[in-house]
């Protein structure tokens, strides 16, 4: 019997790293003899349709598949719950969803018939890949009955050298989207340095605070400088502010692993579901806010950080063979075996 790995991307071949979480997937199953299936899905409806009769009837046929890993989303309800019928009708494989973004609070927040589909779909499933406790929780408390698995981290492909840093500088750096990091514009560091990596950087940045440049996800671990890694999102130095940063309470953003992929210890925002993963692996530390950012890198001693940095080495190894992904998928199957697959 074969293992599949179900995968489409909107975003394939940005200059960003958008694309990346899944390809990195496809990379660490492929590793272990998944097949990859990435399929090429339509946008428009009328082509959609045509997909559906004409495509998907033929996409599992003669398949004999044991274990079938479904990288949701993949920007099509439509298809997505004709992908999972197909999958039903066709084989009895364990269906189980890895989870890169929860749509329902973020993307279509407030979008009640989206809440039901989506609803629908993780129900639907055998066993879904959820990012924190938090993000279980919610989805339990919105309706999902599935049995769910915790990854705690994105595992990260990075054959870069790891950023070793063999004195303390008290910096950070910043990779991300520029544009909606707008709290970057407010960051007042004095005795303090930020490196800033990404795209749309704004016009002009406080003192102390420099825009590195734009590179491919694959490239960028080689240019990374600093010693902290910053994982904050929204508007506002205190990490509320829009639907970005209220997400944080839910998700296990990929910049975590980028960072730590790298042996770089990382700075959360203390209220961010991630912050227990950092804390319990003490690979970085965990902040209310970044108004006193050069007072708190200053508090921390160099042998402190140096430990942080040996923690955060450590587990880039694992990252970087998808160790994460690997064990989850393992739980997931574990607990398919007590429960046994669905049948429509």
């Amino acid at each position: 019997m074969t293992n599949y790995v179900l995968t489409s991307d909107i975003y394939k071949g940005y200059k960003h790293a958008g694309p990346k979480a899944k390809a990195d997937i496809n990379q660490f199953l492929g590793e272990v003899g998944y097949q990859i299936l990435d399929l090429d899905l339509p946008i428009k409806r009328i082509q959609k349709l045509g997909y559906r009769i004409f495509k998907l009837p033929h996409l599992f046929k003669n398949k004999d598949a044991d274990k079938i890993i479904f990288q949701y989303p993949m920007y099509t309800v439509f298809l997505t719950k004709a992908i999972i019928k197909e999958v039903r009708r066709q084989t009895n494989a364990k269906l189980i969803f890895v989870i890169h973004d929860y749509e329902a609070i973020r993307k279509y927040k407030g979008d009640q018939k989206f809440f039901k589909d989506e609803v629908a779909i993780f129900n639907a499933a055998d066993c879904l890949i959820v990012h924190s406790q938090a993000m279980k929780d919610k989805m339990r408390q919105n309706g999902v009955t599935t049995p769910m698995v915790i990854l705690g981290a994105f595992d990260y492909y990075n054959p870069q050298k790891l950023v070793e840093n063999h004195e303390y500088h008290r910096s950070i750096c910043f990779a991300g989207n520029l544009e909606k990091s707008s709290f970057l514009t407010k960051l007042k560091l004095q005795h303090s340095h930020a490196y800033l990596f990404g795209m749309d950087p704004a016009p002009q940045y406080p003192s102390n605070i420099s825009y590195e440049g734009l590179y491919q996800a694959e490239e960028l671990p080689k240019y990374l400088k600093g010693d902290f890694g910053l994982v904050w999102d929204g508007t506002s130095l205190d990490g509320n502010g829009g639907i970005y940063a209220d997400y944080q309470h839910y998700n296990a953003p990929h910049k975590t692993s980028l960072y730590l992929s790298s042996g770089m210890p990382v700075i959360v925002w203390s209220q961010a579901a991630i912050s227990k993963f950092v804390l319990d692996e003490h690979v970085g530390i965990a902040v209310e806010s970044l108004e006193n950012l050069d007072e708190t890198l200053q508090n921390i001693s160099a042998d402190e950080y140096f430990e942080l940095q040996a923690n955060a080495q450590k587990l880039a190894a694992k990252l970087r063979n998808g160790m994460m992904i690997k064990n989850a998928i393992h739980q997931a199957e574990e607990i398919i075996d007590q429960n046994g697959v669905k049948t429509k």
